[in-house]
């Protein structure tokens, strides 16, 4: 062990109260006592986080897995499913496991041939092991391929294990693989009909969300008066009795989500907290993923997040639940790719043209114009990777020989599996990217159940032409639920947004955005394109894609400034 565990280990415990829970041959484990944790039998190995067991759905007890001697990664991964980190140590190796949802934080540094994994990779700069240098390239990697996670992180030094990745540890070298994949239930096809298909959809996710439901008291759910919110809402109501709904209203201009919030709590019997957005708490410059090592979240959350964060310390809310990921796991997705699929699958039949009559349905076009772009993306060259979005504010020599982002073990497809498929996967990985950085956990977890591993085996092994039918998108969540949710949320077409309520705060802060961009450090490494940013600062704020590519770059110039500052104020 390198001379400078013991002072990181006593300053964990001084600072942040954290103590050795495992100790084995090359293998020291601390943390929060109190924290949600399980010892494996012999105490050489420990699971972060919340486990179940899959064949009862119930919450594992320390007891049950205390029984368990010499558990395998395959053990957890077959017999179990959750939100955890797992270290399992096997004398002459260690594994890092991290579950398919990504529920729980894991990051990885080599310091002088030791190895440290952690949820908190703030605490290696705190502590002094590592001094944070931004890694320009993948920050670059981040705006012209937005939401693709590599394992690098843009802190030089520190990488992530990512969602189904195990590290394994073995005479001073570590190595990552993927121990989960998502193709191995995307090659699948496990329902012949729209029918069988709900049905299995509603027992995996009724299951899953009231297991999620049993690990907390007070939860607090965010409603939006949209579909996958209000499937989490009602699959977790029968375990929990304190849990709250919260729901906001509108900023004049956007949407208002309330009339389908309130028909899903008098339906549910929850209470509901209507809150008003703060504009006045937010701060363009400042980042509440100030504390992670990449730049992850929308300045715009601020308005909502400090009113949760209120409403949560008032009720003593041990967690916040949302329904992060339901549009990528259910495949709400506007696209002829489902027709490609069925046709691969059924021959050019009938089917397809009832697939593609679905789809003109839900894009308000009609099928002719379906069935030829679907044409022209079979006559495409199969592609192994998702197409990349681009920014228009990024110089264009930015994206000369800028490298595909690494290691993602979800990234790369097999040409075998069906385009529809590959997207639905795509989209599942890429909303990783939108799951924390809220500054709400500060106050407690916030957890995404349908990320969960049954969720995504359940769903990826479904045709993907099923989850249009009907001519409604994700029409296999609408169809398992419609018994236990109100017809108008069931039946509700239309989405919520933000849009102006971004555009206001923008035109609030021109001033200040005009000065962080022009002065600050993506300028500096010539990453924008400030005559396009100041076309935009000079005009009307643009709508949809374009206002999303603007308001990133103020989010990543936020994250840049807040480790540079940190960084100079840190001893050398």
């Amino acid at each position: 062990m390198p001379e400078w565990l013991p002072r990181v280990a006593e300053a964990l415990h001084r600072r942040h109260g954290l103590v050795g829970l495992v100790e084995a041959p090359g293998m020291k484990v601390f943390g929060n006592a109190g924290a949600a944790h399980l010892l494996t039998g012999g105490k050489d190995g420990i699971v972060w986080g919340h486990l179940f067991d899959r064949r009862t759905g119930l919450k594992v007890k320390p007891e049950e897995l205390d029984k368990t001697s010499g558990l395998r990664l395959q053990d957890l991964l077959d017999g179990f499913w959750g939100g955890y980190v797992a270290l399992l140590n096997s004398g002459d190796t260690v594994d890092i496991a991290r579950d398919p949802s990504g529920a729980m934080a894991c990051y990885h540094a080599a310091i002088e041939g030791t190895h440290l994994v952690t949820s908190r990779p703030d605490l290696l700069f705190e502590l002094g092991l590592l001094r944070p240098q931004i890694d320009w390239s993948i920050v670059a990697q981040s705006l012209i391929y937005s939401d693709i996670r590599p394992a690098r992180t843009a802190l030089r030094g520190i990488s992530e294990l990512l969602p189904g990745v195990k590290l394994r540890i073995s005479d001073g070298r570590a190595e990552s693989r993927c121990a989960w994949s998502p193709w191995d239930y995307a090659a699948k096809m496990e329902a012949s009909n729209a029918a069988e298909a709900a049905a299995r959809l509603h027992a995996a996710a009724t299951e899953t969300l009231s297991s999620w439901g049993s690990c907390f008291q007070r939860p607090l759910i965010e409603i939006s008066g949209g579909l996958d919110s209000a499937i989490v809402a009602a699959g977790i109501r029968p375990a929990v009795q304190e849990a709250r709904c919260v729901t906001f209203g509108p900023w004049e201009g956007d949407p208002d989500e309330r009339p389908w919030a309130r028909a899903i709590n008098n339906h549910l019997g929850f209470p509901l907290d209507e809150l008003a957005l703060a504009l006045d708490d937010v701060d363009v410059m400042r980042s509440d993923a100030a504390h992670l090592p990449r730049p992850c979240t929308r300045f715009f959350s601020q308005a909502l997040d400090r009113p949760l964060q209120e409403l949560a310390r008032n009720m003593n809310a041990d967690a916040f639940f949302g329904g992060g990921g339901g549009d990528s796991v259910f495949f709400h997705l506007q696209s002829a790719l489902p027709v490609i699929d069925r046709v691969r699958q059924e021959g050019f039949g009938l089917g397809a043209f009832r697939t593609a009559a679905d789809i003109a349905q839900i894009a308000q076009t009609d099928s002719w114009t379906v069935l030829a772009t679907a044409l022209r993306r079979w006559l495409r060259r199969a592609s192994a990777y998702p197409t990349p979005m681009s920014n228009s504010f990024v110089a264009a020599h930015v994206s000369e020989g800028l490298p595909w982002p690494a290691d993602n073990p979800w990234l790369e497809a097999p040409l075998s599996i069906a385009p529809g498929r590959k997207r639905q996967v795509w989209a599942v990985m890429t909303i990783q990217n939108h799951l924390e950085g809220y500054g709400r956990e500060a106050v407690a977890p916030f957890i995404s159940p349908l990320m969960s591993q049954p969720m995504l085996e359940t769903c990826f092994s479904f045709p993907t032409w099923l989850w249009c039918e009907g001519g409604r998108n994700r029409a296999l969540a609408r169809d398992a639920f419609r018994a236990a949710l109100p017809r108008m949320v069931i039946e509700r077409r239309t989405k919520g947004s933000f849009n102006r309520l971004v555009t206001t705060l923008l035109e609030r802060n021109r001033a200040r955005i005009r000065e962080m961009l022009h002065e600050g450090a993506l300028a500096r490494e010539r990453i924008l394109d400030l005559a396009a940013v100041d076309a935009c600062l000079d005009g009307t704020f643009p709508e949809h894609d374009a206002l999303s590519q603007f308001m990133v770059l103020v989010d990543h110039e936020a994250w840049a400034a807040s480790w540079e500052e940190y960084s100079g104020a840190q001893p050398a």
